[in-house]
């Protein structure tokens, strides 16, 4: 199954259905990265770059080097089956095809979160593309990592980086498109009102940001609290948008003039699904703030996180309950 989503995905993505991932693997556009140049566009040239880099990311398979592509440098692309000598392949392909001229979009989505992943990067490559080469290339390669890793079982660390890495240069993005068609502040959501029973609260994140919580004894203890510093997720994920940039521009803006030089991030979750579940998912929670706080220029050794899963809700519900205003990530500042 593995093996026919990922011939799927590279025939789609090279415009070669004869690619074979089994038995002898032509390495010819590995070979032929050697003799390609960027052209185009600053975004051809930066996407040139940014797939030549993936290619020969996976150490001998594609390349000698055994360089990373994530945000904190913990890839490690380098196995030898021929699954990954096809995705090596793969990159270098698309690189050749910018090389020549030719536009290459992202690749097909195979579910629902990474269609409805693809339909965002789109809207944003739009106008990204010649307002923020840099940034819409490196957005699209991390969509593409992510997705063709995923279709190979033993790059599921992999992917899950590229995945995370996506979360914060998709959103980045969003918000530079946003920030640049000086576009107004949408009107605030109303906020949820579903009792503590109703178990269809809606899964969108509140607009506005209620009063946070006392924190609890497990979370750190910062000198002072942001006013609306939270961060929203949909359920069951951990994914960023330009709203929430926004916010995280914000506090590294007000670290800076108030002279505080902590940012405490602290991951929570609603009491719907598994307790241990939702420990793991709110430190992914804390975890991408963190990245696209550092991203956004703040020191990763100034930055504490930490997730605290279900036990210190927003608002008090029974278990099995999904509420928009207790998916969030805390941020606060400190000396």
């Amino acid at each position: 199954m593995a093996n026919s989503r990922l011939r799927f995905l590279l025939a789609i993505a090279t415009g070669a259905a004869g690619l074979m991932l089994a038995g002898c693997v032509n390495f010819s556009a590995i070979d032929d990265l050697k003799d390609a140049q960027p052209t185009g566009t600053a975004f051809d040239q930066a996407l040139f770059k940014n797939y030549v880099f993936l290619a020969r990311s996976f150490g001998d398979v594609g390349a000698s080097s055994y360089t990373t592509f994530d945000q904190i440098g913990s890839l490690s692309l380098s196995e030898t089956d021929s699954d990954i000598a096809g995705l090596a392949n793969t990159f270098a392909s698309k690189a050749l095809q910018l090389s020549r001229g030719e536009a290459v979009d992202p690749v097909p989505g195979i579910n629902a979160k990474s269609h409805a992943l693809r339909d965002r990067l789109v809207r944003a490559l739009t106008p990204g593309r010649d307002t923020f080469p840099r940034d819409a290339a490196r957005a699209q390669a991390d969509y593409d990592c992510w997705n063709l890793n995923a279709a190979v079982a033993s790059q599921a660390n992999a992917a899950a980086q590229c995945e995370q890495s996506l979360t914060v240069t998709l959103a980045r993005l969003e918000n530079e498109v946003h920030n640049d068609a000086g576009a107004a502040a949408p009107t605030p959501a109303p906020q949820p009102t579903a009792s503590a029973t109703d178990s269809s609260a809606p899964d969108a994140a509140p607009a506005a940001a209620p009063t946070p919580p006392p924190q609890s004894s497990a979370a750190p203890q910062p000198s002072a609290q942001l006013a609306g510093s939270n961060v929203y997720f949909g359920f069951d994920s951990w994914m960023l948008t330009a709203d929430d940039m926004r916010v995280i521009e914000d506090t590294i803006d007000t670290a800076r003039a108030g002279g505080q030089p902590k940012i405490y991030v602290v991951g929570h979750t609603d009491t719907s699904g598994n307790a241990d579940y939702n420990m793991h998912l709110s430190i992914k929670r804390a975890d991408v703030v963190r990245d696209a706080l550092v991203d956004l220029g703040a020191r990763r050794e100034a930055i504490e996180t930490k997730g605290v899963g279900e036990t210190d809700l927003a608002v008090a519900t029974p278990d099995g309950v999904r509420d928009g205003k207790n998916r969030r990530s805390v941020l606060m500042l400190g000396i």
